[in-house]
C-alpha cells in the first residue's frame, strides 16, 4: 500500500531500480527471494503488475502470418485449421482468413476489420456475391468471431479471459506470489489463487486453483497457465464422477522484437482430466504459431478500410437490419466517430 503514496519520480525511479535487480538476478540464472511477509508480498506482487502493463505496451503494431489447430477427440472427432494475415495497431484489427478448414470442409474466405467502433466482416462466398455484417464492440481486440476463429490472433492468447488484460484479471481474482520455479529454463514468479467449489466438501477446496508462471527475462510475459478443479457434479454421460479433477493449461514460448517487444510464437493450450490412477485424458487441445511478423512499424490507415461496392449491402446488428452503401456510410459516420472511416474512396 505504500505505493499509493511514493512520489512520481521517486515511484519511477523505485520501479526502474526494481525491475533492474530483477533482471540482474535471473541473468545470473538465480531464483528471485520470496517476500518474507505480507507488506513485502502486496509490494512485490504489485510490481510485477506494473511490469507486465509496462510490457503490454511494447508491441504497438505487427502484421505477419498466424495458423491456428484445433481438436477435440471423440465421436465424430472435432477439428479445425485456420490459416489468416493479420495486421494491427493500438486500436484496429484487420484479419484475411485463407486456406481454412473445419472438419473437412473448406470454410470461405473472410476479411474481418474491428476499429474502436465495431468489427465489419465480409464473407467471400462461393457465389461469388460477399456477405456484408457490422456489429458494434467495445474493444479493438474483441473482433466478435464465432468459435475458435478468434483465437488466430496471438494477442488473445495473453486474455485468460476474453477482453481482460492480465494484471487486471490477476488483481481481481486476487493472486498472490506462491513460489518461485525454473519453466523451460527460464526463472519464473509462480502466482496462485484459490477457486471456489461450494457444492465440494472444504477438505477439497484447497485441489482447485488457478496459477501463472511469468518470467522477467522474457518481460514477464505468461510462459505458462494451468487451473485445477474437481468436477462438482457427473458428466451428463456418467462417465466422469462428481470429484474428477480437470485441467486446463497454457505453454506459450515468445520471439523478441527490437529490445523489449515479445510477440507469441507458439501456444498451446490443453484441457483434460485425470482419473483415478492419475491417468490424464485430454479433452481439446489448440495450437498457433505465428511466422514472418513485422513489429511496431508504421502502418497506414487505409490498411484498416475496404473497398465496397456501390450495390453492397450491409447488415447491421445494432438495428436489426440491411443499409445500402450510402446510407451504412453515412449512420456509421454519425454514430461511429472515433472510428476509421471503414470504406475507401470517400
Amino acid at each position: 500500500m505504500f505505493l499509493l503514496y511514493m512520489p512520481p519520480m521517486r515511484f519511477v525511479i523505485f520501479s526502474f531500480v526494481f525491475f533492474a535487480c530483477l533482471t540482474t538476478a535471473f541473468a545470473q540464472e538465480e531464483l528471485p527471494v520470496l517476500p518474507k511477509n505480507a507488506v513485502e508480498a502486496e509490494s512485490d506482487f504489485n510490481m510485477i503488475l506494473l511490469g507486465m502493463q509496462n510490457y503490454d505496451f511494447a508491441v504497438q503494431s505487427g502484421e505477419g502470418e498466424c495458423l491456428y489447430a484445433f481438436r477435440q477427440p471423440g465421436i465424430p472427432e472435432t477439428y479445425s485449421t485456420w490459416k489468416a494475415q493479420l495486421t494491427f495497431d493500438s486500436r484496429h484489427t484487420r484479419i484475411e482468413f485463407k486456406d481454412s478448414i473445419s472438419n473437412n470442409t473448406q470454410t470461405p474466405k473472410a476479411t474481418i476489420i474491428s476499429t474502436p467502433s465495431g468489427t465489419l466482416e465480409i464473407t467471400y462466398l462461393e457465389t461469388g456475391k460477399p456477405d456484408y455484417h457490422f456489429s458494434q464492440r467495445n474493444n479493438p481486440t474483441d473482433t466478435g468471431l464465432d468459435g475458435s476463429r478468434s483465437w488466430v490472433d496471438p494477442r488473445r492468447w495473453l486474455h485468460i479471459v476474453d477482453g481482460k488484460d492480465l494484471p487486471t484479471y490477476l488483481k481481481e481474482r486476487n493472486f498472490r506470489i506462491l513460489k518461485s520455479e525454473f519453466f523451460n529454463g527460464f526463472p519464473c514468479y509462480v502466482l496462485e489463487t484459490k477457486m471456489d467449489a461450494e457444492p465440494l466438501p472444504d477438505h477439497q477446496q484447497d485441489n482447485n486453483f488457478e496459477r501463472i508462471w511469468v518470467s522477467p527475462e522474457l518481460g514477464l510475459r505468461l510462459l505458462k497457465y494451468e487451473s485445477r478443479f474437481l468436477r462438482e457434479t457427473d458428466s451428463s454421460d456418467g462417465h466422469i464422477k462428481k470429484g474428477t479433477p480437470s485441467v486446463r493449461r497454457i505453454r506459450i514460448s515468445y520471439e523478441l522484437h527490437g529490445e523489449d517487444a515479445w510477440l507469441i510464437k507458439n501456444g498451446i493450450v490443453e484441457t483434460l482430466w485425470i482419473d483415478s490412477e492419475g491417468t490424464e485424458h485430454l479433452v481439446s487441445r489448440a495450437i498457433i504459431e505465428t511466422q514472418n511478423f513485422i513489429v511496431n512499424h508504421h502502418i497506414p490507415p487505409e490498411a484498416f478500410t475496404v473497398n465496397l461496392p456501390d450495390n453492397a449491402v450491409v447488415q447491421v446488428d445494432e438495428l436489426g437490419k440491411k443499409l445500402p452503401k450510402e446510407e451504412f456510410r453515412q449512420w456509421y459516420d454519425e454514430i461511429h466517430l472515433e472510428g476509421i472511416r471503414l470504406i475507401k474512396n470517400r
